[in-house]
């Protein structure tokens, strides 16, 4: 035995005192492109892009007494994945068969060779694709497999940005006891190129750090049983005020994108295409601070807000919401309680941070102790502690702002509406007149929730159920709130203008986007018919711009369901945790082939 043990010696597992998780996607269709005509994986962009980022990465994870594992998921394949899973088909037939799949495989397998040129991070970086996924839920008795697609991804052919947080809880649930908190970041705040792929622990060791103090300082408190919190976007560009009258300073501040306060000048539109005359060099010319702020809803030029006005009246907070991009963490209580909302079809603003939190409150799983002894124990977002995000060039403004930003943050708008009833508890009372912090102090925290979503599905987790004639009249209320809040943004934007100018968001309210953009398609003309007045009130779905139309539908009909989800929840845990420890990339002990 003992000569044995010589021979195969144990490697033990690495110190891991935090997990990094990032859903990779630099590049990935341009990539798929290229793979399929032939260029090799190693040669792929994003490969070579991510390569460039190692050696930072390695002096990140295996910082003495921070050491830390990173699990990037790379998601091409993962829709036709589960397919095949719920059509009962084996591993090499799905690999042989798809080529998505096949692809993302190959991509994880070049990135792991490239890994071995680098000490110890073979061990520190897991790359996770679809068909590792399969050595989970390839085991699941087929009838509840089937239900696996409409709850990890909707009924959306495409992949979402928020559908590969389902893989993010996938690692929570594995790590339930260990201690080992995880923290999500966006790849292109890992990963920023010329930004920081030369910086020593690519310029995120203090940030880290940081964090994972919060973390501790939340798990020595005994009120706190459940929690999230989250790192902010840099905000330091905006102050003073006199350096934040440019669009640099603006587009990476918060979490909600700056373009729809961006004017619509006609002339400036004109030279789009001309001598080099970018979107991006539009938008710089047009920006105007002054409706920035009046977007967000912040005071004069402090970095405050001016009551509740703007974004964070009908959406996020722009300064106080956590962002799932910027170290968002989840205690082991929230991660148990509540199921991602990976089963909306449609892209959703704030989906996985800010609404998700506003669920976890209004189900009462937050502690409601004021704790302000300790800075980074305050609140759930940590606004000393900032990341910065790449932001990609602005390319087709028009048709991304019109056609899918602002559907997306009205989506965001109206789920905020079925989950928080007053927008007062998106407030800290400091942000407030004084004459509202006496009314936010009053606001009910305890028993039902009063948004209407949040009321139901604490009905149905209480009862176990969710009968046919409450989810029939659930939908009903979910349509007539949700078309108060839509009636509520449409006058909020159609507001949002200059003297002497429009914004995106204003001619989408009105519906005057085809007098600027005649190119465009109908779905991009704007939240209401033509013969709906910005005076009525939006009463019936037939009153929206008929693409809104079945997408508001589809977003009820996704709320509906994820109440069925989340009951379903603790049978996915179970699958999830009964995989023998060591088997999943994601475990602590897994070690890659050829080692151990």
């Amino acid at each position: 035995m003992a000569q044995a043990l010589e021979r195969y010696p144990v490697e033990p597992s690495p110190s891991v005192k935090y997990v990094l998780y990032t859903h990779y996607a630099y590049r990935d269709a341009d990539d798929f492109a290229a793979w399929s005509s032939g260029t090799p994986p190693n040669d792929l962009v994003g490969v070579q892009y991510l390569a460039e980022h190692l050696k930072g990465l390695r002096e990140l994870l295996t910082s003495p007494a921070y050491e830390g594992i990173l699990v990037m998921f790379y998601a091409p394949g993962f829709a036709d994945c589960l397919d095949g899973i719920a059509r009962g088909k084996q591993r090499g037939e799905l690999l042989a068969q798809n080529n998505r799949i096949r692809f993302a495989a190959e991509v994880g397998q070049s990135v792991a060779a490239l890994l071995r040129s680098y000490p110890q991070l073979p061990m520190r970086v897991r790359v996770v694709t679809p068909i590792d996924l399969y050595d989970i839920f390839g085991r699941m008795n087929w009838a509840t497999a089937q239900n696996l697609r409409w709850w990890f991804i909707g009924k959306s052919q495409a992949i979402r940005y928020d559908t590969p947080k389902i893989v993010e809880a996938i690692v929570r649930l594995r790590l339930l006891g260990s201690g080992v908190p995880v923290f999500r970041l966006d790849y292109d705040v890992l990963f920023r190129g010329d930004e920081n792929k030369n910086l020593p622990d690519l310029g995120l060791f203090k940030t880290v750090a940081s964090c994972l103090r919060a973390y501790r300082l939340r798990m020595d408190e005994p009120s706190m049983a459940t929690f999230l919190l989250s790192a902010a976007y840099d905000t330091r560009a905006l102050t003073p005020p006199e350096s934040s009258t440019s669009l640099a300073a603006w587009r990476g501040a918060f979490a909600t994108r700056i373009f729809p306060a961006l004017p619509v000048v006609p002339q400036e539109i004109g030279r789009v295409g001309m001598e080099g005359y970018t979107w991006e060099r539009y938008a710089e010319t047009v920006f105007d601070s002054t409706l920035a702020r009046r977007f967000y809803g912040l005071a004069g030029n402090d970095l405050v807000t001016e009551g509740v006005t703007g974004i964070g009246k009908i959406g996020a907070h722009p300064i106080a919401s956590i962002i799932s991009g910027a170290m968002l963490c989840l205690s082991e209580g929230a991660i148990l309680d509540l199921p991602p909302f990976s089963n909306f079809t449609l892209n959703v603003s704030w989906i996985d941070d800010h609404l998700k939190y506003c669920l976890h409150r209004e189900l009462r799983h937050l502690t409601t102790i004021t704790l302000k002894v300790e800075p980074l124990l305050s609140d759930a977002k940590l606004d000393p502690i900032m990341v910065q995000k790449a932001r990609a060039e602005i390319t087709d403004l028009p048709s991304y702002v019109l056609g899918n930003y602002l559907p997306t943050v009205l989506w965001g708008a109206v789920v905020d509406a079925w989950i928080t009833a007053n927008p007062l508890l998106k407030y800290r009372p400091e942000y407030l007149p004084t004459s509202q912090q006496p009314v936010w102090h009053a606001i009910p925290r305890h028993g039902r929730s009063e948004g209407v979503l949040a009321a139901a599905l604490q009905t149905a987790l209480e009862e176990g159920s969710f009968i046919t004639a409450e989810r029939l009249q659930l939908r009903e209320t979910l349509i007539r709130v949700g078309l108060q809040r839509i009636t509520e943004v449409r006058r909020q934007w159609a507001d949002l203008t200059a003297s002497d100018s429009e914004t995106f968001a204003s001619i989408w309210a009105k519906g005057t986007c085809a007098s600027f953009f005649p190119q465009l398609s109908a779905r991009c003309h704007g939240i209401a018919h033509q013969d709906i007045s910005l005076k009525d009130e939006i009463r019936e779905t037939v009153h929206l711009n008929y693409h809104l139309h079945d997408d508001f539908l589809t977003l009820v009909d996704d709320a509906l369901e994820y109440i069925e989800w989340t009951l379903n929840w603790p049978k996915i845990m179970q699958v999830v945790r009964s995989v023998e420890q060591g088997t999943v990339k994601t475990d602590m002990s897994w070690k890659p082939q050829g080692r151990g």
